[in-house]
């Protein structure tokens, strides 16, 4: 099992996938990350409503968010969450949309990685 940290940015977007999937009437299979992690999620999102714009961009990209004893299944499941992520924000760029952002894409890119690595540490 691993320990996995993210940004809280990061975080927010992969359960935000998780919330738009539910909130479009699609079935969340019952051991998926979104019912393990749904408090916390909700719990940052009462908190981020509360702050200024100021406050909220230095917590989401400052804040840390981490989660003990991840398994496989579960680090295979946010892996797929960033390749949907991923291929939006590639989507944004091969558009030439105003919001594409290649920085967006590396962050990314490396978030995937490391979950890569985590899955490669743990056999």
């Amino acid at each position: 099992m691993e320990t996995l940290k993210f940004s809280v940015h990061e975080f927010m977007i992969i359960m935000g996938i998780l919330r738009e999937r539910q909130n479009a009437g699609n079935e969340i299979p019952s051991d998926s990350i979104w019912f393990t992690w749904q408090e916390r999620y909700k719990e940052l999102d009462r908190d981020l409503e509360k702050l200024d714009m100021m406050q909220r961009a230095d917590m989401l990209f400052d804040g840390k968010v981490t989660f003990q004893d991840c398994t496989n299944p579960m680090i295979l499941e946010v892996m797929s969450l960033v390749d949907v992520h991923l291929a939006f924000e590639q989507g944004l760029i091969d558009e030439g949309d105003l919001d594409a952002d290649p920085d967006e894409v590396e962050i990314w890119k490396t978030l995937r990685l490391r979950l890569e690595t985590s899955l490669e540490w743990d056999g």
